[in-house]
């Protein structure tokens, strides 16, 4: 059944991760766009120090703020066709007169977490070279205005759905809503994460997105080093915190990095977190009781691969990114099952199901958001499946992994969600999530984590004492840890390093 029927299914929680190269296995190399001049990065620097720049200088002037984020990768062919097929869904989804991209083909709805996917998407068809630079201006100034006018739920924050043809609030059906039905924090999260990296590679769009994260009041949605979302119930509005084991910690670190006070959500260790035993591995889970809180703890792959993915591993990220690995192999070693789970879209009723690592009490269940058994309709997911594969490129089962995905795309849409594990096919719902965290992996396997890459660098977006001090923003809760930071950050980064 064509996605485009489908109704919005929470795509509000939809989280990303990565897509790896088929270069495992097939040589022959090929740059994914050009180097910077040599000089370029001097040349911009200069220039931000007010230096005359000669004739010769003048045309490296401008070039996308890339100077010291460092190329990791030489990008295959095979990562090229890849990333052109993703490219294609952003292609037929885009709407020019708001800027905003279908979270699924054909249907105009949008959460905030798949613009955040969207613009992910786009600054990298940009870097490869898919579209020229006025394109992607273009496409991003679309954008960032109806960021920066869309009516807010409440006058707080961006409503959890939007019509994509107009910009107004909707429901999850996408029917027109004048008080709207809530916030979503962790949508929030992703969207300010790719604010943010537009900001540190394009940095002239960096006013208006900062300008556009300015607008939201955070004093209900962060709070007490933890995260919480806003529902309303018939004419009153629910605050409800927000966010589980995986998904909390990648949203919990970007509002940190943005000055906030995220000590609990932004840490794996947190009181909530406990861990389970399956196949020998030791897989983490919140242990908050759903049947108290009326939301599931959902083990998936991506949650953990996007937070290495964008923030770059540590610590404490780093074993449990190996043991989401290691257990899933661990199931296909025992049952012959190729593995691979995540929540996606499905093709048919109900239209979006969560196959989990690990999900109240249970391993490897596939359920609805109300906890409904779908295990007929377990899959092996396109975006897990090639995420874990990127980050063990030299094991035998990263080989099975995208082998087993790699004709799950239409050559016209994209890249299909997955491939049914029950023998009923291809999951064929096309989605912006997983179209853009393909592209988004592909971005990654250029440069690495970007959004701790733009930290380094310097040019993370912030919000300086300008911001702090206008008086449209005092009831904002904006974060005022950064009440000091320099204002033009270009000259901040340009300036010696002591």
């Amino acid at each position: 059944m064509n996605t485009a029927t489908a109704p919005l299914m929470k795509l509000h929680v939809l989280c990303s991760v990565a897509l790896l190269t088929l270069s495992l296995s097939l040589p022959g190399l090929a740059m994914a766009a050009p180097d910077l001049p040599k000089n370029a990065c001097e040349i911009n620097a200069n220039a931000m120090s007010s230096t005359t720049l000669t004739e010769d200088e003048m045309p490296f002037v401008g070039y996308p703020e890339r100077c010291c984020l460092k190329r990791k990768n030489i990008l295959s062919e095979q990562e090229l066709d890849m990333a052109r097929i993703a490219w294609k869904y952003f292609e037929k989804n885009y709407q020019a007169k708001t800027g905003l991209v279908n979270s699924a083909n054909q249907y105009p709805s949008t959460t905030m977490w798949d613009t955040g996917s969207s613009i992910a998407a786009t600054l990298t068809a940009r870097e490869l070279e898919f579209i020229s630079q006025k394109e992607f201006d273009d496409r991003i100034t679309a954008l960032l205005a109806t960021l920066n006018t869309m009516r807010l739920f409440n006058e707080e924050a961006p409503n959890k759905a939007y019509n994509t043809l107009d910009g107004e609030m909707s429901d999850y059906n996408n029917k027109p809503t004048q008080d709207g039905i809530g916030v979503s924090t962790l949508d929030l999260a992703r969207l300010s994460q790719w604010l943010n990296v537009l900001s540190c590679m394009h940095p002239k769009h960096r006013l208006i997105a900062r300008q556009v994260m300015a607008r939201w009041k955070y004093c209900r949605l962060i709070k007490n080093g933890e995260m919480y979302g806003l529902s309303r119930e018939g004419k009153q509005i629910q605050v409800l915190q927000e966010g589980r084991l995986g998904y909390e910690q990648y949203a919990g670190k970007i509002f940190s990095r943005l000055g906030f006070d995220t000590g609990i959500s932004k840490t794996y260790r947190n009181k909530h977190a406990t861990a389970t035993d399956i196949y020998g591995v030791s897989i983490p889970y919140d242990k908050r009781d759903p049947k108290d809180l009326g939301a599931y703890n959902y083990v998936v792959t991506e949650s953990f691969y996007m937070d290495a993915m964008e923030n770059g591993l540590d610590p404490e990220l780093s074993p449990l990114v190996d043991n989401i690995y290691k257990v899933q192999q661990k199931r296909w070693e025992q049952t012959g099952q190729v593995t691979a789970v995540s929540e996606d879209n499905v093709d048919r009723d109900p239209w979006f199901v969560y196959n989990t690592i690990f999900v109240a009490g249970k391993p490897w269940s596939a359920i609805t958001d109300t906890g409904r058994d779908m295990s007929q309709l377990r899959s092996v997911s396109t975006k897990a499946a090639i995420s874990m594969a990127l980050f063990k490129p030299r094991e035998f089962y990263s080989k099975v992994l995208i082998d087993h995905v790699r004709s799950a795309y239409d050559p016209d849409y994209g890249w299909y969600s997955g491939v049914y594990e029950t023998g009923l096919g291809y999951n064929k719902a096309l989605t912006a999530n997983t179209n853009g965290v393909i592209l988004e992996t592909i971005l990654y396997r250029a440069y690495g984590p970007l959004a701790e890459g733009c930290r380094q660098c310097q040019r993370h977006l912030q919000f300086d004492r300008l911001v702090l001090e206008d008086k449209r923003y005092a009831d904002h809760c904006l974060p005022t840890g950064q009440a000091n930071a320099c204002v033009n950050p270009d000259l901040c980064a340009a300036a010696p390093r002591k």
